[in-house]
């Protein structure tokens, strides 16, 4: 008997050990396969549906600023540009690494856009493949998680972000967000010093590439919550203190971010004072803000490229308030019974707090760009609450799969006609005038387009009526006296020019303009002063060095005017009119 009980006790540790090599070892390699070919499917659809965008050019819409028109990023990557990138507040913001990443483009493709949309694509790409990665290791979901991934890959919300080179920092930085929760995935398996400090090493590069992933540690405390439960709901003190206090010194680098954001669109002018836009009408807008997001990312259609301020009405605002408020308070009661929907509603609020609009920057109401990374907190909550539903009508499950599928496939066809929008400056412009009213931005940027194709007429006409729509917008001031300038309607450019500077006292290239229509008078001192001024304001402005080098020497100071002219082809080298400005003063030297 001992011996026969000795024998089954071998058998049975036997059994034990075998089980689990024919189990889970198959189970495992079949979602590892799963995995590989979810994150094939997700790269090959992404850059299959963008890329048409290989062949487009820049955008005539920050685009100049941001590469084109930047000296710093067309010197390519060198010293003093990597020196410039962290320390500058240039165009309204602070964010270094997105300089940085084209500072290499330029130094790897040249001016090349081709080259530039390609790094785009290729990091919304990589975003997908890392969201699914992230989510399923925090789920074990694949399918449910493959679906998520699939909408943030196609979605044509997302066609601003990825097919605007000047967007780059959305697609760097939720590149660098999805690494970090992939990241953090991994630390709350083991935690470590060194994991922590590789997510909060991660998440810093994200917020200086774009800042408005500030709100990341309140994505982690959700997901803390759900699905990864280490927190409940409420929180509780002090068991869920460490949860809690591990997220401290992320909250830090979030108001760093935060407060050098402010200090750059402070001083750029871009913050709207209360004064401007009292804080009822942000309240508003930012309500009905949140329910055309919802709306938008539920039927994708008569998406552009700037959606103008309109004060909302009342009727309107209150229902976007009552509708916030009816399924905040359902999230809120099923936060126990499904988790899912309280982390997925609370992530899409909570991530588009800072553009929202109580603190109101620029002239838009909103914009498809804003709902990058929000739209992935929407997402899951349908997308969870959906497949719970379909766990309890399995007859319904293959019928829902081919409507999952051809969601995705309108989506994909969607995405790729509005990245057809993107095309040219002049597409885009007029197909956005076609769906938005009162766009007083985007008439004056067609008006930039059709002077530059020669159609002065039709961009005095664009001018005219932004400014119709908008008396005090100073740039479409500036551009009609420019116009008026170059047409020889000299009293009439002037008009525009003073109010343009009226408008905004520290506009450069009004101040610019002004100075050549003194020189054309004749007034060569006045003339002076103000292209100084413009230099002052805009130092590598390459005409406006170039056009004061003509009139210091028209006012015999020739020294003076080859400095100017030196300068202005350092900052473009191939500019005939200071090459020939150049010439006229080094000759009158002699």
């Amino acid at each position: 008997m001992k011996s026969k009980r000795a024998g089954a006790e071998r058998v049975a540790k036997v059994r034990k050990l075998a089980r689990p090599e024919k189990t889970d070892q198959p189970v495992r390699a079949d979602l590892k396969r799963l995995q590989t070919a979810v994150c094939i499917f997700l790269a090959l659809a992404t850059v299959f549906v963008y890329c048409q965008t290989f062949r487009y050019g820049f955008i005539a819409y920050d685009d100049d600023q941001y590469v084109y028109e930047n000296p710093m990023v067309k010197a390519g990557l060198t010293a003093s540009g990597v020196a410039w990138a962290v320390s500058t507040f240039h165009y309204a913001n602070w964010h270094p690494l997105t300089w940085i990443s084209y500072l290499l483009d330029a130094q790897l493709f040249g001016m090349n856009a081709g080259a530039f949309h390609l790094v785009n694509v290729l990091l919304h790409a990589a975003s997908a493949v890392l969201l699914f990665l992230a989510l399923f290791r925090m789920t074990r979901r694949p399918w449910r998680c493959a679906v998520v991934a699939a909408v943030f890959a196609l979605h044509p919300l997302h066609v601003e972000s990825v097919a605007w080179i000047s967007e780059r920092k959305d697609v760097l930085s939720t590149f660098l967000e999805m690494i970090a929760l992939l990241l953090y995935a991994r630390y709350v398996e083991h935690p470590t010093t060194k994991r922590y400090l590789l997510v909060s090493l991660t998440f810093a590069l994200s917020v200086m590439a774009k800042p408005m992933l500030v709100t990341f540690p309140l994505v982690l405390l959700l997901l803390d919550y759900w699905p990864l439960r280490r927190i409940q709901w409420p929180p509780r003190w002090p068991k869920d203190r460490p949860v809690l206090v591990e997220k401290a010194p992320l909250l830090l680098i979030s108001l760093a971010a935060s407060v050098l954001t402010f200090v750059a669109q402070r001083n750029y002018g871009a913050v709207a004072s209360l004064e401007h836009v009292p804080l009822a009408t942000r309240i508003a807008n930012a309500a009905t803000a949140y329910v055309t997001y919802i709306k938008q990312a539920l039927w994708p259609v008569d998406l552009g490229a700037l959606y103008p301020t309109a004060p909302p009405a009342l009727g309107s605002t209150g229902l976007a308030l009552l509708v916030l408020l009816v399924v905040t308070a359902a999230v809120l009661i099923f936060a126990r019974m499904r988790p899912y929907l309280f982390t997925g509603w609370f992530w899409y609020l909570g991530m588009l707090v800072p553009v929202i609009g109580i603190v109101q920057v620029g002239a838009q109401s909103r914009a498809d760009r804003y709902m990058y990374v929000p739209l992935v907190g929407l997402t899951i909550a349908i997308i969870w609450a959906a497949a719970d539903w379909l766990e309890l009508h399995p007859a319904l499950q293959h019928a829902a799969a081919a409507a999952v599928g051809a969601v995705l496939l309108v989506f994909a066809v969607g995405t790729w006609h509005q990245a057809g929008y993107w095309k040219d400056s002049r597409t885009l412009f007029e197909h956005t005038l076609a769906i938005t009213e009162r766009n007083y931005i985007i008439r004056n940027n067609l008006g930039v387009i059709l002077a530059r194709d020669g159609d002065a007429k039709g961009a005095m006409d664009q001018y005219r009526q932004a400014i119709a729509i908008n008396p005090e917008y100073a740039e479409a001031h500036a551009n009609l006296g420019h116009a008026l300038l170059f047409a020889g309607q000299f009293e009439a450019a002037r008009s525009q020019l003073l109010e343009a500077l009226r408008l905004r006292p520290s506009f450069a290239m009004a101040q610019a303009d002004l100075g050549v229509l003194n020189a054309a008078g004749g007034n060569y001192q006045e003339a002076i002063g103000q292209l100084s001024e413009s230099l002052r304001l805009d130092p590598d402005d390459a005409e406006a060095h170039s056009n004061l080098c003509f009139v210091l020497q028209r006012a015999g100071r020739v020294d003076e005017a080859i400095v100017q002219c030196r300068e202005a082809l350092r900052l473009r080298p191939d500019f005939p009119s200071a090459e020939y400005n150049l010439k006229n003063a080094l000759a009158a030297r002699q």
